[in-house]
């Protein structure tokens, strides 16, 4: 047996020792302001924690088998990095990475060109599992969870539990929303952040708990998930961040995402944005309202109605009963509104997609949705339509099976029922930017101004197994990114429907990043619905002032929620019942008791930097934007309070909490 052999390089903040064995590796890191050591390069000591693991499957058991021993070809090292190779003779696979101390980080990059399959008829690399069992939390210290907006875990509590999931969504588990590409782990002495920084629709967290008391948190690199799957070419990094001693793990980690999201990406802040868009700032000052028109009551659209099984269409709102509540809203004094038209297509809502025209004639056709247009225009309201690029119905005319979503198998595949019927997802990088734009221009002639807004943008990352359109999960994000970006460009301001961070990045306005009721739908028997705690905003200390997101409800809870968050209110009606509020005049009048809180009085906190977040007890929260603005919500006893003075109920919010 071969003596073991350490190699050390780092930085003055952050060192790194890399223990050479006979048949694998050990790491050890040192945070050197805190002090703070993570794992053991000691094979034999406890605690030690080994470099990777590679995850194959192998073809003639057909099953996934996990090394964790494996022959260490080479270890190449300088002051402030590593490179190192590894291999399994047998099933003739190599993999060669770097590692290297940046500003006292961590960074770990993998480059599918150093991925060798020699043998890839029977064995193939899935996942390569980095520094597994390193990010620990024990009793006192917590954990931190991609879901939703983020969510903490105290492994004090909690039962013996593991599991995985993909970062940014798998549709067999849709609810959990893992919106972000980071995990942490946090302990009184110090704590970690891991952020996949490249490539991250390709990252795998894994959790679990031993039922002791203790629990850990990591990134895998994903290559595939089954044996067909197209492996993404692009480079995979991951940065290991350290937290300080007593940093709110929620705070650290939002603003260690922020920096990625700003520096790494460019993206800009909402005040700069205003200076160049006309159509933001516009929003910025206006309640954001879905006017609903009409909808085929079939699938999930039949919002709980009898089940005779036959297809109506419900119409619950005309063009020009929307022009006369429009009117409405303006003699009450709400003088700023964005409106999205939702169902002004073919058969309404999800209807047609992607057909367009003509306007559907049973709710005033294209003459009558122009002259609602003409009076938005004439009140000084921004009128825009809910518009979809990403959905196809086979009863659209322009249905084509040859650009959707195929499975597996090699079929079209079927991803929901909704108004439309059957639905269809596009592979958008199929169709083409020139299609696409032909598209937007052909609908915004019309005559509609104002930030653009495009549906069905949220869905989990999927595969396309089309024999010629084959692609990867981040292709997926490159075409829903490709629509929202040409939706930019040709509207000025561009929104969309979920705040996973792969389609956060370009637009302005984002309708959730995910909400309470996500979580209350995961299900019990995933092990990492166990784990959960409560959800804390990382999200938004990471995304606050550099995009809009929307607040839902028309409450005093809900405008307490917003002045809280910093949030922009949003709501949806129609003229008659069936599918969305009517808007009567009690609901004009929360309306505008609202408008005037949330967005006239408090609207300037959506273009600020949120700085901190605390969760004062269980039903009261603070938070602190970057002008020093504090704001604390108490929701128990149903108060607000700016800067230490009380913001007063108004009468039109009393009756509904």
């Amino acid at each position: 047996m071969a003596e073991s052999k350490t190699f050390r390089f780092g930085d003055d903040k952050l060192a790194v020792s890399l223990t050479r064995h006979d048949d694998h590796l050990t790491i050890h890191l040192e945070d050197r302001a805190a002090g703070k050591r993570w794992g053991n390069a000691e094979s034999s000591a406890p605690g030690a924690t080994k470099l990777l693991a590679l995850e194959i499957h192998n073809k003639m058991e057909d099953r996934l088998e996990r090394f964790e021993k494996f022959r260490v070809d080479a270890v190449e090292v300088s002051e402030a990095a590593a490179h190192v190779t590894v291999s399994d003779g047998f099933r003739r696979i190599a993999v060669g990475f770097q590692l290297r101390v940046e500003k006292g980080e961590l960074a770990i990059r993998l480059q599918p060109a150093e991925v060798y399959e020699h043998q890839s008829q029977l064995y193939r690399v899935f996942f390569v599992d980095f520094l597994p069992g390193l990010m620990k939390a024990g009793p006192d210290g917590e954990l931190l969870l991609p879901l939703n907006t983020g969510v903490i875990c105290k492994p004090a509590n909690k039962p013996k539990a593991a599991d995985a999931f993909l970062i940014y969504g798998e549709q067999s588990r849709w609810e959990l929303l893992p919106t972000l590409p980071l995990a942490a782990a946090q302990t009184p002495a110090g704590g970690l952040v891991v952020l996949a920084t490249r490539s991250p629709a390709e990252a795998q967290c894994r959790v679990a708990t031993d039922g002791k008391g203790s629990g850990h948190v990591g990134f895998a690199m994903h290559l595939r998930s089954t044996w067909i799957d197209k492996v993404e070419y692009d480079i995979r990094e991951f940065r290991y961040v350290p937290i300080a001693p007593k940093a709110d793990l929620s705070v650290a980690a939002g603003k260690r995402l922020r920096r990625h999201v700003m520096e790494d990406h460019g993206k800009p802040t909402l005040r700069q944005r205003v200076a160049e868009s006309p159509e933001l700032a516009y929003t910025l000052d206006a309640y954001i309202m879905k006017l609903f028109y009409g909808i085929q009551r079939q699938g999930i659209m039949m919002y709980g109605n009898d089940d005779r099984g036959d297809v109506r269409f419900q119409n619950v709102m005309t063009f020009a009963e929307a022009g006369a509540n429009l009117q409405r809203l303006h003699a009450a004094g709400v003088d700023k509104i964005y409106t999205q038209s939702v169902g002004w297509n073919p058969r309404g809502h999800d209807g047609a997609w992607p057909t367009a025209f003509p306007i559907d004639e049973r709710l005033g056709g294209e003459a009558g949705f122009r002259e609602l247009l003409a009076l938005g225009k004439r009140l000084d309201y921004r009128m825009t339509v809910h518009d979809n690029h990403n959905n196809m119905y086979e009863a659209s005319p322009d249905f084509d099976a040859d650009v959707v979503l195929h499975d597996i198998h090699g079929q079209p595949d079927a991803k929901g029922f909704w108004g439309g019927g059957t639905t269809y997802i596009t592979w958008v990088l199929a169709v083409g930017e020139e299609k696409l734009r032909k598209r937007m221009q052909q609908v915004k002639a019309m005559g509609l101004t104002g930030t653009y807004y495009v549906d069905a943008m949220g869905n989990p990352l999927y595969q396309n197994y089309h024999p010629r359109h084959r692609g990867t999960r981040s292709d997926y994000a490159r075409g829903i990114n490709l629509i929202l970006r040409l939706g930019k460009e040709l509207y000025g301001s561009v929104g969309t429907e979920c705040g996973f961070l792969y389609n956060s990045l370009i637009p302005d306005v984002v309708n959730t990043p995910g909400a309470e009721w996500h979580l209350r739908m995961c299900k019990p028997e995933w092990p990492v619905t166990a784990l959960v705690d409560r959800r804390t905003p990382v999200w938004q200390l990471a995304m606050h002032g550099l995009v809009v997101n929307e607040s839902h409800g028309d409450s005093w809870g809900s405008t307490m929620s917003s002045v809280l968050m910093g949030d922009h209110p949003r709501t949806e009606w129609s003229a008659r019942p069936g599918v969305m509020p009517v808007l009567d005049d009690p609901y004009i009048a929360r309306i505008k008791a609202v408008y005037d809180i949330a967005i006239k009085r408090f609207g300037r906190h959506q273009l600020l930097e949120m700085t901190d977040f605390r969760q004062v007890a269980e039903k009261v929260q603070q938070t602190t934007f970057e002008d020093g603005t504090t704001v604390v919500a108490d929701f128990a006893k149903e108060e607000l309070s700016v800067n230490g003075k009380p913001v007063e109920r108004p009468e039109a919010l009393k009756s509904k909490k």
